[in-house]
C-alpha cells in the first residue's frame, strides 16, 4: 500500500489535467474508441428519439503517466479518479435533451507503468434519429450515436475505431426491437466524431394483433352490407358503423406516426383508402334503399335496364352450364344416376297410372318454368334491380378489399 501511494504521488508531481498528455505538444493524442450497447430503452417514432443506455471504451498514452514498476514493488497499474488525470470529454453531438459529457466524477481510469490509460465512462443518452414508417409494423429504423471529444480539433485528438462494430457482452434484448446489424466508424472533417450505427428491426406481432389484423377483418366485412335483407332495417346502421370504426383506427394509427409528411407508412395510404372505400360503400347503400323503395307504377323501369339484366343472367346462366359440360365428373355421375332411374323406372313402368304420369309431366313443366323464370325474371321491378346491384356491388367491393389487402402486405414485407 505505501507503494501504491508514493507511485501515485510521484505521479502526480508536476502533472496537470489541462495539458494534453503528450511531450510534443505539435502531435495529437490517438484515442481507440469502441461502444457497448447495454440496452434500448426506448424509440418514440413520433418524435424521432431513441434512449440507449451506452459504455464507451476509451483507450489511449498519458506520456506523463510512465513508471518503472521495479522501483514500486513491481506495481504495473493504478486505478483511480477520473478527476486527477486528462481525459477527453465525449460529447453526443446529436442529442436530443441535453449537451452534457458522457462522463462523471465516478467513472475510473486504469494506467498501465507504459503509460497506457483505459477510460470506460457510460450514460443513458437521448439521441436523434429520423424514423422511415414507410413498411410500419414491419420497419427497419437505422440509428446513428455519434460522439466526440468537444472542444478539440482533429489535429489536437484524433480518434480511431478499434472494432469494427458494437459491443454487446452487457446487452439486455429489448421487447419491441431486434438488431440487425451494428457498425462503427470515424468521419473527419476538421474534428473527429466517432459514429456507432444500430440497424433494428421492429417485433410485428403486437401491433398486428391489436390494430393490422382487426383493420383487414373490417375492410372485409365492409361489402356485406349489401347481402343484408332491405327488410331488416339494419344496412344503414351497419355500414355507418364500420366507417366509425375505420375513422377510431385511423386516429389510433396515426398518434404512432411521426408528424412529418415523407416517408408516410402504407398502413396510412391503406386505411384511407378503406375508409374512402367505406365512404363510398355508405353513398351507394343509400341509393339502394332508395331503389327498393320506389314505386314501379309511378316510375316504370327503364328499357335499357331491364335489357341489360336480362343479359347479365344469360351471360351467369351460360357461364354455368359451360361449367358443368366441362366437369367429366358431373357428367359421368349425371349419365349413371339417369340409367340407374331409367332401370328404376322400367320395372315399375307397368304399375303407373297415366294420369300419374301426366301430373308427373305437368309438375316438372311447371318446376322447370319457375326456374327459368328465377334464372332470367319476365317482369323486372325496381326490387328486381336492387336485388341484382346488390350482388354486383358485393362481388365488386369484395374482390377491390382483397386486392388492396393483398398489395398492402406485398409492399410492406418485401
Amino acid at each position: 500500500m505505501e507503494d501504491v501511494k508514493t507511485l501515485l504521488a510521484d505521479l502526480m508531481v508536476n502533472y496537470s489535467s489541462e495539458v494534453r498528455p503528450v511531450k510534443d505538444q505539435t502531435k495529437p493524442v490517438s484515442i481507440d474508441v469502441g461502444m457497448s450497447l447495454v440496452s434500448i430503452n426506448d424509440f418514440n417514432e413520433v418524435t424521432g428519439v431513441i434512449s440507449v443506455v451506452i459504455v464507451l471504451f476509451l483507450s489511449w498514452t498519458d506520456e506523463s503517466l510512465v513508471w518503472d514498476s521495479s522501483s514500486y514493488n513491481n506495481t504495473t497499474s493504478l486505478t483511480f479518479s477520473e478527476k486527477k488525470i486528462w481525459v477527453p470529454k465525449m460529447y453526443l453531438i446529436n442529442p436530443a435533451d441535453d449537451f452534457n459529457p458522457i462522463s462523471s466524477k465516478h467513472f475510473k481510469v486504469t494506467v498501465l507503468a507504459n503509460g497506457s490509460v483505459s477510460w470506460t465512462p457510460g450514460r443513458i443518452l437521448q439521441a436523434t434519429c429520423q424514423p422511415d414508417v414507410s413498411k410500419f409494423p414491419f420497419d427497419l429504423q437505422i440509428c446513428t450515436i455519434s460522439v466526440n471529444p468537444y472542444g478539440y480539433l482533429g489535429t489536437k485528438v484524433s480518434l480511431t475505431a478499434n472494432v469494427p462494430t458494437i459491443n454487446f457482452g452487457f446487452y439486455s434484448p429489448n421487447s419491441a426491437w431486434d438488431i440487425i446489424s451494428t457498425e462503427a466508424f470515424v468521419t473527419s472533417s476538421g474534428v473527429d466524431i466517432a459514429s456507432f450505427t444500430i440497424e433494428m428491426s421492429r417485433r410485428p406481432l403486437n401491433f398486428m394483433v391489436s390494430v393490422v389484423i382487426p383493420i383487414i377483418m373490417l375492410a372485409l366485412i365492409n361489402p356485406f352490407v349489401f347481402i343484408l335483407p332491405f327488410n331488416s332495417g339494419e344496412r344503414t346502421s351497419y355500414s355507418i358503423t364500420v366507417l366509425l370504426a375505420f375513422t377510431v383506427y385511423m386516429t389510433v394509427v396515426s398518434d404512432r406516426m411521426p408528424a412529418s409528411s415523407e416517408p408516410m407508412s402504407h398502413l396510412s395510404y391503406y386505411l384511407l383508402s378503406m375508409l374512402a372505400l367505406s365512404v363510398f360503400i355508405v353513398t351507394v347503400n343509400i341509393f339502394q334503399i332508395r331503389t327498393y323503395s320506389k314505386d314501379d307504377n309511378e316510375e316504370p323501369v327503364p328499357k335499357w335496364m331491364k335489357n341489360l339484366i336480362k343479359n347479365f343472367c344469360n351471360i351467369c346462366r351460360k357461364g354455368k352450364v359451360e361449367t358443368k359440360s366441362r366437369d367429366p365428373n358431373e357428367t359421368r355421375k349425371s349419365s349413371d344416376k339417369f340409367e340407374s332411374i331409367k332401370n328404376h323406372n322400367m320395372i315399375r313402368l307397368e304399375s303407373i297410372d297415366e294420369s300419374d304420369l301426366t301430373e308427373n309431366q305437368t309438375h316438372s313443366k311447371e318446376k322447370n318454368h319457375n326456374e327459368m323464370s328465377f334464372s332470367q325474371p319476365e317482369n323486372i321491378t325496381w326490387y328486381t334491380v336492387a336485388k341484382y346491384a346488390d350482388k354486383l356491388y358485393f362481388t365488386a367491393f369484395l374482390v377491390f378489399t382483397g386486392i388492396a389487402s393483398l398489395v398492402y402486405f406485398v409492399e410492406v414485407v418485401t
